[in-house]
């Protein structure tokens, strides 16, 4: 399904670069664009985006991780991708 119009990526390209980044894969919206060698545009899509990453990490976690670890992961890349978009105006 595409997710960012503007730029017309899928939710399966956003999650290849789960598959890519290893060990330092994408935390953020902001990281997954720049491993897909581009940008957000108009920036509908981060929250789409951030979900479908968090999904594809959860799915691939071990059952040793708790909430709290999936918590500052989604705390991490939601100030990750106000910062780039605050230098982006």
């Amino acid at each position: 399904m595409i997710v960012c119009s503007c730029r017309v990526l899928t939710d399966e390209d956003f999650t290849s670069t789960l598959a890519t980044e290893q060990p330092g894969c994408p935390r953020s919206a902001a990281e997954a664009y720049r491993c897909l060698g581009c940008g957000p545009e108009c920036g509908r899509c981060l929250i789409t985006v951030r979900q479908i990453l968090a999904d594809a990490r959860a799915a691939a976690r071990c059952h040793d991780c708790t909430e709290d670890c999936a918590l500052r992961d989604m705390v991490e890349a939601a100030n990750t991708d106000e910062i780039l978009l605050d230098a982006a105006e």
